[in-house]
């Protein structure tokens, strides 16, 4: 496996990385067992073969370079991913009043959703850097939530409700004069020193609820998607691409977008 060195080393097998790492050479600033953990991902391969809900709620070109070339990432920037998995793991657990890490697939199409309720409610997990309260969901959360919850009605399984959960790594939000968290009162979060009311503010956590698509929506999105993907696997040709704000945050915008992100 090969990765791009953080400390601009160039691309190198990771062995050879970690190896930096145990000599302590590691200008990164990484340990040694923080990248031999946040490396070992075993599902990558799988992935490869699979088409999966988020292929085709994020950017398709992505999905396909994923799939066909892909590229070797800097360790830093698989931090987030990690955080992600982890967070997700440490809620992980079934039981007499819900099933978590659901596998789902239909007709090719698979997925995991996070938490179902035996009374049919989906809670799609989100973990972010900041959360603003008035721009929540975000992306294509809602879409992705949507498909969960169609792919689970083709299992047999009633769905009444869909949520997603976000959580902010950063805790909840604080004041910007005192740099103290808020609190409650009565139902209005304020700074507990000076008694200022925060607009946009939340407890460090928020739950979203997310309107639910017909299944002819949901079926045509999908559709289409998949058909647009499958058909750029078959030729060995990149789809459209579909420039956002994330592509500075992708390992194969080098060869996608040469030259806008260096």
């Amino acid at each position: 496996m090969k990765i791009n060195c953080s400390a601009g080393k160039g691309i190198m097998q990771l062995d050879d990385c970690l190896a930096c790492a145990l000599n302590e050479e590691n200008l990164c600033g990484y340990d040694y067992a923080l990248i031999k953990n946040m490396m070992n991902d075993e599902k990558k391969e799988s992935r490869r073969s699979e088409i999966h809900v988020t292929d085709l709620t994020g950017c398709l070109r992505k999905a396909w370079y994923e799939k066909v070339s892909p590229q070797p990432e800097y360790i830093h920037e698989t931090l987030a991913r990690w955080l992600g998995v982890n967070f997700h793991q440490s809620v992980e657990g079934s039981n007499e009043v819900l099933d978590s890490e659901l596998p789902l697939e239909d007709e090719g199409l698979v997925g995991t959703a996070d938490i179902v309720y035996k009374d049919g409610r989906i809670v799609d997990l989100k973990q972010s850097r900041w959360i603003f309260p008035s721009k929540l969901p975000y992306g294509s959360h809602a879409t992705q939530v949507n498909i969960y919850a169609h792919l689970l009605r083709k299992m047999g399984r009633e769905v009444t409700k869909l949520q997603v959960q976000y959580v902010d790594a950063s805790g909840p939000t604080k004041c910007r004069k005192c740099k103290v968290p808020v609190r409650a009162d009565d139902g209005i979060l304020k700074c507990p020193n000076c008694g200022s009311i925060i607009a946009n503010a939340h407890l460090g956590a928020v739950l979203v609820n997310i309107p639910i698509w017909e299944d002819a929506d949901v079926e045509a999105y999908i559709s289409e998607r998949k058909e647009n993907l499958r058909g750029a696997l078959e030729l060995g040709l990149p789809p459209e691409k579909e420039p956002g704000f994330l592509c500075a945050y992708c390992s194969s915008v080098s060869i996608c977008m040469p030259g806008e992100y260096e």
